[in-house]
């Protein structure tokens, strides 16, 4: 069975006659890129200024550090200093629409070409007739799904993610149009603006009861469900932090997960760095044999890091390790070998 792990890289280069061009301002961010000083993403940070007090912290990491190390640090901070709750939240907002408005806009460019689609339309030709397909993303956006009809896969609910005997999709640190259902009373909330809902859930961020149940939105930002009109949501993203503790995702998609793994025989990596240890740990926990493994990222030293991140987790690993990223990837048809094999 094959398993593709997806990481920030894959969306980053997932428009293929963009590739050469890595300026290109309306490019998904990578993880240190989330809070660019891009015209499109300040205009969300103005959005939520309850976040803006940690902002030149995340924007410019001091002595070397990342965006993940800095979150984490200020997480820590909570119990101590309970702004930083209200701060955090609002983060979680910021990512759910910044992210959201610079899928479609990256969508818009790619006039609906992109490597997700030849990638597994790619993996459909090799595929055995009774081969399963598991695609693991850490990304938040929808481009992967956009892509799945190509192989006849249509996601319209929570369910349709793991639904399907032959292509399973796993996003284990959320989605941008993922919601949690909020058990914490909002006074006229059906008749409340959404972006009124969303201060709310910000400022009351500490006293919510919020709940493991996922709906699907289709509003921006999420205010309420539309199959349980009298409560809120709140976005299911995970803080992007060094030390990821969680899985922002369905019992049952984690429950398909595991059940997927020990019959893993092949791991194709795009763009992932191999660095979320909860995963890593999930996957050597649940393999007893050796990986045949093709790492895919923007360059050899980075695919032979990420190979090298995997192995120190404990997965016994054959790896290839690829000449580019992803769409050098597609075009030359690089993956054939290992996917037919």
């Amino acid at each position: 069975m094959l398993m593709v792990v997806l990481g920030a890289g894959a969306s980053y280069d997932s428009v293929p006659f963009l590739t050469g061009n890595p300026g290109y301002r309306e490019r998904p961010p990578l993880a240190d890129e989330l809070f660019q000083d891009r015209p499109d993403f300040l205009n969300v940070m103005q959005r939520f200024p309850v976040c803006q007090a940690i902002i030149p912290l995340v924007q410019m990491p001091a002595s070397g550090g990342t965006v993940e190390q800095v979150l984490e640090h200020l997480q820590s901070e909570s119990d101590e200093y309970p702004e930083r709750h209200k701060q955090l939240a609002a983060i979680r907002y910021y990512l759910h629409v910044m992210l959201w408005e610079c899928e479609q806009r990256w969508r818009g460019i790619g006039r609906g070409i992109s490597n997700y689609k030849t990638l597994l339309d790619q993996i459909e030709r090799w595929r055995e007739p009774d081969e399963q397909v598991c695609l693991v993303t850490f990304n938040y956006d929808r481009m992967i799904e956009d892509a799945l009809p190509v192989v006849g896969v249509n996601i319209h609910d929570l369910s349709d993610y793991v639904g399907s005997k032959t292509y399973k999709l796993i996003k284990l640190h959320g989605s941008v149009n993922w919601g949690r259902l909020v058990h914490t009373h909002v006074l006229s909330i059906r008749d409340k603006n959404v972006w009124d809902v969303a201060y709310e859930m910000i400022d009351r961020i500490q006293e919510l009861n919020i709940t493991d149940t996922f709906r699907i939105v289709n509003e921006l930002p999420m205010a309420r469900s539309e199959r349980d009109p009298d409560f809120a949501l709140f976005p299911a993203i995970a803080i992007p932090v060094q030390t990821k503790q969680h899985f922002e995702c369905p019992k049952e998609h984690v429950d398909a997960l595991r059940e997927f793994i020990p019959q893993t025989g092949k791991l194709l990596m795009i763009g992932w760095r191999a660095m979320e240890g909860h995963f890593l740990k999930l996957l050597a926990d649940g393999l007893d044999h050796r990986l045949r493994v093709m790492a895919v990222s923007g360059s050899l030293d980075y695919a032979k890091q990420s190979v090298a991140n995997l192995r120190n987790s404990g997965i016994d690993a054959d790896a290839i390790e690829s000449t580019g990223g992803f769409t050098n990837f597609i075009i030359t048809r690089e993956g054939d070998e290992f996917l037919r094999a």
